[in-house]
């Protein structure tokens, strides 16, 4: 029946028996007789290897999707059961979710089940109502496992008797006797490989030859079964005896079986029965599974055990055809019609999101932190929202008819009047919060304005003026200004300016800047009287850029709004924001009674929620050490702490070791999944003091496990996206501060432990660009290493054009963010414009305020007049249109009478349309635009000669006011019509490729009748005079510096060599060799009897790592520049050879090396010997030293009592190391040898006992061998350091050996 939707795959075009002419790998689970047998395709004639991990990967979401205590199972419960439909139940053997199809279903008096078959495991059982669930369309994706197969070509015989004849007779049968199965299970059970070939398919079944391979022999059972008189030849009839095949001999099949005991049967059961609910393959575990059915009373179940590995079934006596048309006709049409839009492409789950499960009760389940102090029913959908139905009209016609998350709980707040703060993604959206404010505007508070005087009630604040323009033109189309008659504001430095703004008297709702509204407030005080509702859109941008302005605002609504005589009418306060910021906390505190918060961004929660961030940096084989360090074992209060890992095997590794120190401690990964009910019921158990609850998980378990309480969450695996690292902070919501809540009292610290290693370098910038926004002290090596990365970085863009921003205005907008270059680069931007003296511009142009494109002027270059002249008089005749249109190519275009020449820069894709607009630029004049694609001319060759006229001029020392980044429209309007198409002189300061920077510009005319020439105006003048523009001293100084530095750094060679090899080197390497640095430094500075320990002396279990113990911090409220730290960090590496991030493949840092005399002194000279790297550890009677040199030739080592001298080259440089002892050695039974490439001295000592040093004074180059301790700790069970394998010599080197720290 349907089955055969699913075996299409297996067949080659054309069908039938001829099509199929490959062997098949199958597994089968259940035999009941040869005519019914369940099984697999372990393999098909394509070797499709991934369909095996499909079924795996499905069993594994299913499992973590319906053991999420944070679904609703209201939602997920069906509501009734039908026979024939597909629903996913509990299956308790397994202890996993499967997906079954309903055959019946049992009422009993005290509770409904069904009797369902499992699609994927073939198997009948009996479940209650309560543990079936919804299939969800994501998981109906992938055909079902489980095929029905029969043998064919035969049918049954049976032995009949006739007690009058007195005589036994073979005659065909119905039915196949009990004695088939079993033969039939005795060979499955003894065969070592089953494969079939497949034939016909059939409405139930498909029928299949099957082929057994016992003791190397292989048998095709279907005619084995005829052989031994079980089946006949349906072709050929009973007494047809031509096709006999190789029979199997009896005794190979009795001693085959005979090797298994049934204890050794009852022991696999057992086994496999326990590991049910992993995650293992199915040719190892899914398909070796034995699966168990409760049997019919008159029943007999057989159970076989095959020796092919991931290979058994079962058989019984009785079928149990799940397929029946004759009997369910009705439940397989449906069940067909259900089947016929699965999608037998490959399963991907996470591209499927056609089943939501909508939640709207508890706001965490969806990753949203709700805190007010009184309670708001959410709003499920557009239409129960609390909006009017004109305003419900307005979100239809802008295509926004589904809430957002942070919407649902947010709406209803604002409709009621609540002191709101949202922060979500959508925060630029002003739709979020504008519906629900104007509904409660219109239905609450304009009928008690109409009490009071006149002027605003609601004032809405913007950070610019494009935003505050935006807004407005919402309130235009959301039909409100009927009613509100809102205004939009915006007052520049004029004098006066403030004084002639005029605001209507029936005005309502303003909308503004702060610096617009402080203005007003000077002058206009008593206009804002009434104010009632004061909404700051995008408070996080508003506190950034006009603190003062804000705190001067905020304090004017407090007093308005607590007058007596505003007793009656509303107070409202709603701001939304992006992020979370600490003015936000006096916002709310000071300004907002009652506040209602509703944060939907994980990551910005838990800054608001002030958890505590600590950072600690680790080589990546140091990591389980650098954790038990972190942990508090013997906590004063009880604890819950999380440790968050990326892979099973990372849990595992966790677990075994944190398992030995705490009593507590659980586990959960996605091999696990049996074990999660019991790992949630164990969390939620109250604990008392001193005891500290440790549950390791992966990422992917933890947000199914509805955690909240933890007190400490601890990134072992490095979060790959701030998504990803809000949401594990989210599991500590029930402890974050509640602003809420006027007596917080001493709430529980709440803690965020976060492992740095190498190979987290690329998400090293993201990070600590988050965590600067915190109070956390950040390690001085991060802080280096992540200007670094971002100088490599900005090198990487040299084909990006320089930033508009940087040439406007001196300053980037977000450099974090821009793509542009921000540095100048001496190709790109070398110029043919004179960089100095007095020009003559025409501005053709005005694509700015300060930013225009035009020509230079030159009194004897008449080419440009020439050739526009020669244009107008070829195109007078005739006017050719272009032929083919290429992207780069010349053109001609007319406007007004004017030729220009154009490039074209891009061409749509026009399909069949006849007429279409071509992005062009006009080379001469500078503007980019559209124009109609027929309007374009064939352009001569005469006419490509002259290069582009077009240059772009940058009026230097002004910016927008207000701390804005773009110019208001009005402000490049008065200049457009001031300079536009008039000849300009200049002064030029600066000149880079095709810009020229000018400094001033002024017009410059002759007075009628005379020689004298006057400035007419100064353009920078006239911005000012608009005053919506400042002046910016700071522009030119920026640029000369920037300019100076690009100038310095290619005169220096060496600086120039180490910057191209930092940026060739990976960030991963870097970062490795920062970490190394640090070590190196903090080995140095440590005495080294405090980094060991005697093997009779355990470490106590509260002593931090070594790795972080030293590590210098860095509080961001009291921080250095970035580029004081790389100045620190190139003095160290001035230093120490061994801070060199350049190092060569033999271990050798490449360029020019520091050389060391014996004195420790520092030179240049290539003649003299280097020192090597030594790293060093020892036991009670000897000392073990290691020269950090891959393959050295020449060596010599000489041994005496008070000193060590070891000589060696490599690759023809020759190095030495004179070590004076600290105390005496033995001379005659030290030795040295190679050991990883390496050469190990052994020094053997003369008294027993531990060394406070090596050497007698201090050498940088001496350092001890950290990774050694940990090695020798990660050997004993009662020692506290761990390492994983890190390669053949098991430690992480130096950046000047050549082995790669993995």
């Amino acid at each position: 029946m349907n089955h055969v939707l699913f075996l299409s795959f297996w067949l080659s075009t054309g069908g039938g028996v001829e099509a199929v002419c490959k062997m098949l790998k199958i597994s089968i689970l259940k035999v009941e007789n040869p005519s019914c047998l369940w099984g697999r395709v372990v393999c098909g004639p394509g070797g499709n290897p991934e369909t095996k991990e499909h079924y795996i990967n499905l069993q594994t979401k299913m499992n973590l999707f319906y053991h999420d205590v944070t679904q609703d199972l209201h939602q997920l419960k069906p509501t009734s059961l039908e026979e024939g439909q597909m629903y996913v139940v509990y299956w308790d053997v397994k202890q996993s979710w499967c997906r079954a199809v309903v055959q019946s279903i049992i009422m009993d008096p005290g509770c409904r089940r069904a009797f369902c078959f499992l699609v994927d495991h073939g198997e009948m059982i009996v479940v209650s109502s309560d543990k079936i669930r919804v299939a969800l369309r994501k998981f109906l994706q992938l055909p079902f496992w489980v095929k029905k197969f029969h043998l064919a070509r035969i049918k049954p015989t049976t032995l009949r008797v006739s007690v009058f004849a007195e005589k036994a007779e073979l005659e065909p049968s119905s039915q196949w006797d009990s004695s088939a199965a079993l033969y039939l299970h005795n060979l499955l059970r003894a065969s070592t490989q089953t494969e079939a070939v497949l034939h016909e398919l059939e409405s139930e079944s498909t029928s299949i030859e099957l082929y057994l391979t016992i003791n190397n022999i292989k048998i095709c059972v279907n005619d084995d079964l005829v052989a031994k008189q079980f089946a006949y030849y349906t072709s050929c009839g009973l007494d047809a005896c031509d096709r006999f095949p190789h029979m199997l001999s009896s005794n190979i099949l009795t001693r085959t079986v005979s090797k298994s005991s049934e204890k050794q049967m009852e022991e696999t059961l057992h086994s496999s029965s326990k590991h049910g609910g992993s995650s293992e393959s199915p040719d190892t575990s899914e398909v070796g599974d034995w699966l168990t059915t409760a049997p019919h009373p008159q029943s007999q179940l057989f159970e076989l055990v095959t020796c092919e590995e991931g290979n058994s079934s079962k058989v019984t006596n009785e079928p149990t055809s799940f397929y029946n048309q004759s009997k369910h006709g009705r439940k397989a049409s449906e069940t067909e019609s259900l089947l016929a839009w699965l999608n037998p492409e490959p399963f991907n789950a996470d591209l499927d999101n056609g089943d939501k499960v909508a939640v709207f009760g508890d706001p965490w389940l969806k990753g949203i932190l709700v805190h007010s102090a009184f309670s708001v029913e959410p709003c499920n959908t557009l239409e129960d929202a609390p909006v009017t139905d004109s305003l419900r009209q307005v979100l239809h016609r802008k295509n926004y008819s589904t809430l957002s998350p942070d919407d649902h709980y947010s709406w209803p707040a604002v409709a009621r009047g609540c002191n709101t703060l949202i922060i979500s993604h959508n925060a630029d959206q002003p739709l979020g919060y504008l519906i629900p404010l104007l509904t409660h505007i219109l239905l609450n508070s304009i009928l008690l304005s109409h009490l009071s005087s006149s002027g605003p009630i609601a004032v809405l604040l913007c950070p610019g003026w494009q935003k505050a323009q935006a807004v407005y033109d919402l309130l235009e189309e959301s039909k409100v200004s009927q009613k509100l008659h809102p205004v939009i504001v915006l007052v520049g430095i004029g004098k006066d300016e403030a004084k002639a703004v005029k605001i209507p008297k029936n005005c309502l709702l303003l909308v503004t800047t702060p610096f617009t509204l402080v203005r007003l407030l000077s002058c206009h005080c008593f206009l804002f009287l009434r104010l009632c509702h004061l909404v700051l859109d995008e408070a996080d941008q508003l506190f950034t850029h006009a603190p003062d302005q804000m705190a001067s605002i905020l304090q004017h609504f407090q007093k308005v709004t607590s007058s007596e005589e505003k007793g009656c009418c509303p107070r409202q306060l709603v701001a939304s924001a992006k992020r979370w910021t600490s003015p936000m906390e006096n916002l709310i505190c000071c300004h907002m009674p009652n506040p209602y918060i509703v944060i939907s961004v994980p990551e910005e929660a838990a800054l608001y929620g002030n958890i505590q961030q600590v950072i600690l940096m680790t080589l990546e084989s140091n990591k389980i050490s650098v954790l038990l360090g972190a942990l508090d074992f013997s906590p004063d209060v009880g604890q819950k702490t999380l440790i968050v890992a990326n892979s099973a095997q990372e849990v595992e590794d966790v677990f075994k070791v944190v398992n030995n120190k705490s009593a507590f401690c659980l586990k959960t990964h996605e091999g696990l999944l049996d074990k999660l009910d019991f790992v949630i019921q164990q969390w939620r158990k109250n604990i008392g003091p001193g005891t500290h609850l440790i549950l390791v998980s992966t990422s992917e378990c933890l947000k199914f496990l509805g955690i909240r309480d933890a007190a400490c969450v601890v990134h072992f695996g490095f979060p790959s996206s701030p998504k990803l690292f809000g949401s594990r902070l989210l599991c500590m919501a029930e402890n974050f501060r509640n602003l809420s809540e006027q007596d917080q009292g001493c709430s529980q610290v709440t803690r965020s432990v976060l492992l740095v290693s190498e190979r987290n370098a690329r998400h090293v910038v993201g990070v600590l660009r988050y965590l600067e926004r915190t109070d956390a002290p950040l390690p001085l090596v991060l802080l280096s290493f992540a200007e670094e990365i971002n100088v490599a970085r900005e090198d990487q863009k040299t084909d990006r054009p320089f930033c508009s921003y940087l040439k406007s205005f001196g300053f980037c907008r977000d450099r974090s963010v821009c793509l542009d270059r921000h540095r100048f680069n001496s190709q790109l931007d070398q110029s043919a414009f004179p960089t100095t003296g007095v020009i003559e511009v025409l501005p053709l142009y005005i694509k700015t305020a300060s930013v225009f494109y035009g020509r230079l002027v030159r009194q004897n270059d008449k080419g440009f007049d020439t050739m526009a002249s020669e244009m107008i008089s070829y195109y007078a005749d005739k006017k050719p249109g272009a032929k083919e249109l290429l992207e780069g190519a010349l053109y001609a275009v007319q406007e007004e009478g004017i030729f220009h020449r154009v490039k074209i820069l891009s061409i749509p894709d026009r399909g069949e349309g006849l007429f279409y607009n071509v992005l062009v630029q006009f080379i001469d004049v500078g503007m980019e635009g559209d124009v109609k694609s027929h309007q374009l001319l064939e352009l001569p060759e005469q006419f490509h000669s002259l290069p582009n006229q077009a240059i772009e001029m940058v009026i230097c020392r002004v910016k927008p006011v207000d701390a804005e980044i773009e110019w208001h429209p009005k402000v490049t309007r008065a200049i457009r019509q001031k300079i536009q198409g008039l000849q300009h002189q200049a002064r030029v300061v600066l000149a880079l490729g095709n810009t020229v920077f000018v400094d001033p510009m002024v017009r410059v005319t002759q007075l009628p009748g005379t020689k004298t020439l006057i400035n007419e105006y100064n353009v920078q003048s006239e911005i000012l005079k608009t005053g919506m523009g400042v002046g910016n001293p700071e522009h030119l100084d920026f640029l000369r510096a920037l300019h100076q530095d690009t100038v310095v750094n290619r005169s220096k060679d060496g600086v120039h060599t180490s910057r191209m090899m930092d940026c060739l080197l990976s960030e991963e390497e870097m970062l490795t060799a920062a970490f190394t640095v640090a070590e190196v430094k903090k080995a140095s500075a440590l005495d080294p009897s405090h980094q060991i320990f005697k093997p009779s002396s355990p470490v106590p279990a509260t002593m931090k790592a070594p790795a972080v113990a030293e590590v210098p911090l860095f509080s961001v409220c009291n921080q250095k520049s970035h580029l004081d730290f790389v100045e620190d960090r190139k003095q160290i590496s001035e230093r120490n050879p061994a801070a060199s991030l350049s190092v060569h493949e033999n271990g050798m840092p490449d360029g020019d090396e520091q050389v060391v005399s014996s004195d420790e002194t520092v030179c240049n000279n290539l003649s003299k010997s280097s020192y090597p790297h030594i790293v060093w550890y020892q036991t009670c009677d000897s000392l073990i030293v290691t020269v950090k040199l891959m393959n050295p030739g020449s060596q010599r080592c000489d041994f005496f009592t008070d000193r060590v001298v070891y000589s060696g080259r490599v690759n023809g440089r020759f190095y030495r190391a004179d070590l004076e002892l600290h105390k005496q050695i033995s001379t005659d039974t030290c030795y040295w040898e190679m050991k990883s490439n390496q050469p190990v001295l052994i020094l053997v000592k003369q008294q027993l006992g531990y060394w406070e040093r090596l050497v007698k004074s201090k050498n940088i180059f001496v350092s001890f061998d950290m990774d050694h301790v940990d090695e020798e700790e990660d050997s004993s069970s009662s020692r506290m350091w761990f390492e994983e394998n890190t390669g053949d010599d098991s430690c992480y080197v130096n950046s000047e050996s050549g082995s790669e720290s993995d």
